[in-house]
């Protein structure tokens, strides 16, 4: 936290926001008021690299100018130190952090650009008095900001803010508005509407009378703009294959060799699908590393792919552990859900990341994820369905699909995956096909590509959400924009850059982060590397889809290393039976939460509308889906938590009383 006043308080407070952080941090903390007219940081250290009290933080630089908090890792910081040193600069530990202090003294913020990492970081500039905010590319590290007339804070998670009364409980309508139609929140929206965050590849500097300018260090929309005329894309598509495979490994693996840099042990999250096998698959093959791979599963459900995973594992030879979870032991944590997100995460398999960052934390203090590769190498169903479906939009197979789609929301959903499983294999079978059936309706009613590809990636539709009380002509427009915002050369282009842009660092890094640091866990994500992406970006088109498979490069890099046929059906997702629950041991939890009473006393909601909702889910209606409603019930029970007067978390207020400080700043990792 900054001010332009000087606040007694102002220490007690930044002790009261990494008190409400210290799950994320709990080897080291500091605090310290920066002289001069500069902020108080604060920070909670999860020890990574340089274990010792060298890496200790808030860190200063020799010169005693800058300062700076910072949350994650800077995995080529030893290169970057080394190019430092010909500039004469000297360190005197082993930590990144030192690195980032030395970086800015030489280059200025253009450092940010040598990062190759994950981090979210707060830089006070003595001399120009200036406070810089800097988060990573993909979003991986969340970073939250609060700003008055005379008062600046921030912090890695929103209930620091609130602990503190920063966060208000005015909604933003916007956010809410997203919130209700995909289950995740983009930057830089909260919502609170008193907070804000960072976005991802940006930087926010604040001068002394808390002005804000944003710069951007890096943009996926330029990236994916500019690969069409890239000699690298040209240069790809002239390649024999094998060469091709060749040069995409070799980039994978020294991204995914650098997400190895730690002075703790590194696990691996296994799903036993095509992205975790080619991470485990390829670290593997390091020279000295000891591939420790973690799996949950949940016994009997069709979400189940633990024997997937133990199947790579053993080919591998990795050292394996695998939690099966009853029912029981899932729905134990759902009363936990609205402390971890102090915003809602509307995605369920929160719970099983949780779960499985719980395992891997028993044996190891980071772990690394899988995600990113979907978005990057053309991963999800969604995107030649909806290809196909713009390029046959008009006349007589519009008129087909529109008489289908009218049929199919016409019959017993109960009909409709009983006839599905009849015609198709187990091993061919999507899981949750009711709701694959619901977006196939939405999507053959679109008018154009992007109402389309947005209807299989929202559980709510526009009209719906305005049913339900919840509209924003402000956050329409900018969703537009998000869209159209690179110019890309095709459709499914498009498609994914709009996923890598707001639902990755809105819905998936979100949960993991959350997850993760709950447990205390670090969570890398080797395929978010923006020289990887760059790669990815600019593949041709047909080495991500082809003779109907998805991520077909990655697919015939998996040929190289497993035997044949090993991932040959449809992809899951991490996800929990969620469905099954809110008809089930949480249904008296869904109508409590969602009653019309309960619903008016927030006012998030229109409560006849929710009530109506929730009747025609609980009958089976093919209109409703299970995913919408948890959205809708954790929305409620975020609202319940956070909003009402009082609710706050709890924090360690008997703090020692410090004097003579001039603003505020909490930080964590």
């Amino acid at each position: 936290m900054w001010s332009t006043r000087a606040h007694e308080t102002c220490v007690e407070r930044v002790l009261a926001m990494t008190a409400a952080l210290g799950h994320r941090g709990p080897d080291d903390s500091g605090v310290h008021a920066v002289s001069d007219g500069g902020p108080v940081l604060g920070h909670r250290r999860l020890s990574i690299l340089d274990l010792s009290a060298l890496g200790h933080q808030p860190m200063r630089s020799p010169c005693g100018r800058y300062w700076v908090v910072y949350n994650g890792e800077i995995y080529n910081f030893r290169e970057i130190r080394q190019e430092l040193e010909q500039f004469n600069h000297r360190f005197h530990s082993d930590s990144d952090t030192e690195v980032i202090l030395a970086a800015y003294a030489q280059w200025g913020l253009a450092a940010v650009s040598r990062f190759r990492g994950m981090f979210a970081f707060a830089l006070w500039d003595g001399a120009s008095k200036r406070l810089h905010l800097c988060r990573d590319r993909f979003g991986v590290k969340p970073l939250y900001y609060a700003r008055s007339q005379h008062l600046l804070a921030f912090a890695s998670e929103a209930k620091a803010l609130h602990c503190v009364g920063l966060a208000g409980s005015e909604v933003d309508p916007a956010a809410l508005c997203e919130y209700v139609q995909f289950g995740y929140l983009s930057a830089p929206r909260s919502l609170y509407a008193a907070l804000r965050t960072v976005r991802p590849g940006a930087v926010l500097t604040f001068d002394p009378n808390l002005e804000v300018t944003e710069s951007t260090y890096w943009s996926a929309s330029e990236l994916y703009s500019a690969a069409a005329n890239r000699p690298t894309r040209l240069a790809l598509s002239a390649m024999p294959e094998a060469e091709l495979l060749d040069r995409v490994e070799s980039e994978l693996t020294e991204a995914f060799r650098y997400r190895l840099v730690s002075d703790v042990p590194v696990g691996l999250f296994l799903s036993g699908g095509i992205d975790s096998s080619i991470v485990a698959a390829l670290l593997a093959r390091v020279p000295g590393t000891t591939l420790r791979t973690f799996t949950i599963g949940y016994a009997g459900s069709e979400f189940d792919e633990s024997q997937y995973a133990r199947t790579v594992a053993a080919h591998l030879g990795a050292q394996h552990t695998e939690f099966t979870v009853s029912e029981a032991e899932a729905l134990a944590l759902f009363a936990r859900l609205d402390d971890i997100a102090d915003e809602p995460i509307g995605d369920s398999s929160l719970i099983p990341t949780l779960m499985v960052s719980e395992l891997a934390r028993r044996h190891v203090k980071v772990a690394m994820s899988a995600d990113g590769a979907d978005e990057l190498f053309g991963g999800y169903a969604r995107y030649a369905v909806c290809a196909r479906h713009a390029a046959h939009s008009g006349g007589l197979m519009r008129v087909l699909r529109w008489l289908s789609a009218e049929v199919l929301s016409r019959l017993p959903p109960q009909w409709i995956a009983a006839g599905y499983r009849l015609t198709r294999p187990e091993h061919q079978r999507f899981a949750g096909i009711e709701d694959k059936i619901r977006k196939f309706i939405n999507l053959s009613r679109a008018s154009d590509t992007f109402s389309g590809y947005r209807a299989t990636v929202s559980e709510w539709t526009p009209r719906e959400s305005s049913e339900l009380g919840v509209r924003s002509s402000e956050f329409e427009a900018e969703l537009t924009r998000a869209y159209r915002a690179a110019d890309c050369t095709d459709d499914v282009s498009r498609f994914m850059h709009f996923d890598l842009t707001r639902y990755l660092p809105g819905d998936l890094m979100t949960k993991v982060d959350r997850a993760s640091m709950a447990v205390s866990l670090e969570a890398r994500e080797p395929f978010l590397d923006h020289k990887l992406a760059a790669l990815a970006v600019a593949l041709p088109l047909e080495w991500k889809l082809r003779q109907g498979q998805n991520k077909y490069v990655l697919r015939r890099l998996l040929d190289r290393h497993f035997p044949a046929g090993l991932f040959d059906r449809p992809k899951h997702g991490f996800s929990a039976p969620v469905g099954k629950w809110l008809k089930g041991p949480l249904r008296a939890i869904l109508e409590e939460e969602l009653a019309p009473q309960r619903v008016r006393e927030l006012g998030l909601l229109d409560a006849d509308a929710v009530q109506r909702a929730v009747t025609q889910f609980l009958a089976g209606g093919v209109n409703t889906s299970a995913a919408g409603m948890w959205f809708l019930l954790q929305l409620q029970r975020w609202g319940g938590r956070w909003l009402r007067s009082g609710a706050r978390p709890p924090v360690d207020m008997t703090v020692t009383r410090l004097g003579g400080v001039a603003g505020i700043a909490s930080f964590s990792g």
